[in-house]
C-alpha cells in the first residue's frame, strides 16, 4: 500500500506555486491577454473601414454607371442634334444647288432661243438670195424684189 505523507514540503511547494502564478499572471498572461484584445479590436476596427470603402466603392461605381450613361444619352442627342443640322445643311446646299442650275438651265436654253432666232434670220436671209440667185438662174435674166 502506498502511503503519502504530508509535511511542510507540500505546503512550501504549495506556496512557491501561487507565487509563480501570481507573477506569472502579472508579468506574461494579462500582457499577452491585453494585445490579443487590442488585436482583436484594432481587427473589427479595421474590418469597419473596410466595409465603408467597400461601400463607398460601390457607391462611386453606381454613380460613375449613371453619369456614363448620362453622358452617352447627351452624346446620342448632340449626336443627333448635329446629324439633323447637316441633313438641313445638306437641303439647303441642294436646293441652292438645283435653283443654279436650274437658272444656269433658263440662261442656256434663253442664249440656245436667240441663237436660234438668230441663224433663222440669217438663214431666211440667205434664203431669199439663194431663192433670188436661183430665180435669176432658171429665168436667165435678173430680177429686182
Amino acid at each position: 500500500m502506498v502511503s503519502v505523507a504530508l509535511d511542510w514540503t507540500l505546503v512550501a511547494q504549495l506556496i512557491t506555486f501561487l507565487i509563480l502564478m501570481f507573477i506569472l499572471n502579472k508579468i506574461l498572461f494579462r500582457p499577452i491577454l491585453n494585445i490579443l484584445r487590442e488585436r482583436e479590436a484594432l481587427f473589427e476596427e479595421l474590418k469597419a473601414k473596410a466595409a465603408g470603402f467597400k461601400s463607398q466603392l460601390e457607391d462611386g461605381e453606381a454613380e460613375e454607371a449613371s453619369e456614363r450613361a448620362g453622358a452617352l444619352k447627351e452624346g446620342e442627342k448632340a449626336q443627333a442634334a448635329r446629324k439633323a443640322e447637316g441633313q438641313a445643311e445638306e437641303r439647303a446646299v441642294l436646293e441652292k444647288a438645283q435653283a443654279e442650275s436650274s437658272r444656269k438651265l433658263e440662261e442656256a436654253a434663253k442664249a440656245l432661243q436667240a441663237q436660234v432666232s438668230e441663224a433663222r434670220l440669217g438663214l431666211q436671209s440667205e434664203a431669199r438670195a439663194i431663192g433670188h440667185d436661183i430665180a435669176q438662174k432658171l429665168l436667165g435674166r435678173e430680177i429686182h424684189v
